[in-house]
């Protein structure tokens, strides 16, 4: 048994991104769902307030918009490179829709 999440985003795999009606690019359905439920106050989308992955993007939000930047900058960001991926090696720095929707191993238990 392991204690390191073993995480398996098809978005990433399929090439695939969310962008919202407002230019909000977000790396899958799963963080886009719960984020607009965080903009909601919703217990669903309190894992925006929770997980400091999450908190960086929310903090940096314009950085990740179509309106203020070009696609290929946003995509290349240190947060969707870097500090998302960083976030899939514990449990600890795991966000919540990535554990619940995106951890093989948790599916196998």
């Amino acid at each position: 048994m392991t204690d390191k999440p073993r995480i398996t985003c098809k978005w990433l795999e399929d090439d695939n991104i969310l962008i919202n009606p407002d230019g909000q690019v977000l790396p899958c359905c799963y963080l886009g769902n719960t984020n607009f439920l965080n903009d909601l106050d919703s217990s669903e989308g309190r894992s925006w307030n929770n997980h400091e992955v999450l908190i960086k993007y929310k903090e940096n939000k314009k950085l990740f918009n179509l309106n203020h930047k070009t696609l290929d900058e946003i995509l290349m960001s240190e947060w969707f490179n870097v500090d998302l991926p960083k976030s899939w090696e514990s449990y600890d720095t795991l966000a919540l829709p990535c554990k619940t929707f995106c951890d093989g191993f948790e599916k196998k238990l």
